[in-house]
């Protein structure tokens, strides 16, 4: 038995050596693939320059990240030492901060764009991001790249006379705001007001409000939602489940109405041709009933994509106005000349603002939605962590990852910066 113990006592006690080896030797090439890196930094810039990649552009989370380059440090022989968790969190949240708070060119041509997300009980985060007029690239939607961080601020409750504040401030910094996008949200347009700034309606939201003036009281709209749903509860562990529709979204539904009207006339389709059982086909017979609301609704929703196309990428000028208008010709009677008629009033009403020959207006707020959907992500991964520094990677994913903007990055921003940050524009809590 002695023997025994003394022998397991080897095998571990060389084991232990070799893995200590083997830590050294990864620490050993980590440092030798790449010998630039920050002040203090124990990983060069290329491993960096990686997990902020990784992170920033892709939905992977930061404990998924440690295992991926432990996964290619085994199957590619590479040997590199992996980066906890909360370094790279670290490192996103400094990126984050240098960007924030980066020097902004003074200029008279800054657009604005601005929202507001709910967070975990009352809590509420404001973003206003900036781009100069001269750099839009109107050949193409806009990306995150090319906006400037200009607030990341949490509260409470933000009132419009809170919003014109903090607007004012930004002015003082940037010279002269021509206009800003926004959702149109009361707060919002109220600050804009107070801090004299024009406001454009973004069109993603108003073609939203727009559809839901038109459907939400419509007895054939109420009675296809209505089946759809009572389809999907009932068929969802059937045979026939591949025909379910998909699921409704009650909070944005007029924003996503497209893919219910998709499948819808897919479905008609399908009932139409010969690929489907007796069965399956008496499953969609309603469908048939309302063909007419059908190929409407899909008529609708596909001139609706033709025009957001046009706008957000060629943005609103007298010449895409009088594309949209063209788009919208044969909507003669119904609902289809209802929403002509709302669509040409927001054309003219957001045409004002353009005061020279050729102008176009930035009208589409996406950007800023889309930082959010991919900040609510991270939070969708502990949910009840509420709103901590973690909300410095929405500057973070503006940012253009090159290796000595990294460096200098890193090197200028310290922990205390980032807490210091915190205490002036976080909501007091157990985790800030």
């Amino acid at each position: 038995m002695e023997e025994q113990i003394h022998r397991n006592k080897v095998i571990i006690g060389r084991g232990e050596k070799e893995n200590r080896n083997s830590k050294k030797k990864r620490s050993t090439n980590s440092k030798s693939l790449d010998k630039s890196k920050p002040r203090k930094s124990h990983y060069g810039i290329t491993i960096i320059l990686i997990a902020l990649t990784s992170k920033i552009t892709t939905s992977c989370s930061f404990r998924s990240l440690n295992k991926i380059f432990s996964a290619f440090s085994l199957y590619l022989s590479l040997e590199l030492s992996s980066p906890s968790f909360s370094t790279t969190k670290l490192w996103v949240k400094k990126i984050g901060y240098a960007k924030l708070t980066s020097p902004k060119e003074k200029a008279d041509d800054w657009i604005l764009i601005l929202d507001e997300s709910i967070g975990i009980g009352q809590e509420k985060v404001l973003v206003i991001l900036g781009i100069r007029r001269s750099n839009i690239d109107f050949a193409r939607p806009l990306k995150l790249q090319d906006m400037e961080p200009l607030l990341v601020k949490s509260s409470e409750k933000w009132t419009g006379h809170d919003i014109g504040q903090e607007l004012k401030i930004i002015k003082e910094k940037l010279g002269c705001v021509i206009y800003a996008v926004t959702d149109g949200g009361s707060s919002l347009k109220l600050g804009l007001k107070n801090a004299g700034i024009n406001w454009v309606y973004d069109i993603t939201h108003a073609i939203a409000i727009f559809l839901d003036g038109i459907y939400r009281n419509d007895a054939v709209f109420k009675g296809f939602t209505h089946n759809a749903g009572q389809m999907r509860f009932k068929l969802c562990c059937s045979k026939s489940a591949h025909l379910i529709p998909p699921n409704q979204r009650s909070k944005s539904r007029f924003l996503n109405i497209d893919i219910l009207s998709k499948w819808a006339i897919k479905a008609l389709g399908a009932y139409n041709s010969d690929k489907l059982s007796n069965e399956e086909k008496k499953q969609l017979e309603w469908i048939k009933e309302i063909e007419c609301f059908v190929e409407e609704m899909d008529l609708l929703t596909s001139k609706i994509q033709e025009i957001s196309i046009v706008l957000k990428n060629e943005g609103l000028s007298k010449k895409s106005k009088r594309k949209c208008i063209e788009l919208l010709k044969d909507f003669k009677e119904g609902r289809l000349l209802k929403f002509k008629k709302q669509m040409i009033k927001y054309l003219n009403e957001n045409t004002v603002h353009i005061t020279k020959y050729k102008e176009k207006l930035l009208c589409c707020s996406d950007v800023i939605e889309s930082t959010f959907g991919k900040y609510k992500n991270e939070l969708s991964k502990n949910p009840m962590c509420g709103i901590t520094d973690l909300v410095l990677i929405i500057p973070a994913f503006t940012a253009k990852l090159t290796p000595g903007w990294i460096k200098e990055a890193i090197d200028s921003c310290t922990v205390k910066d980032i807490q210091n940050w915190n205490k002036e524009n976080l909501c007091a809590s157990l985790l800030t």
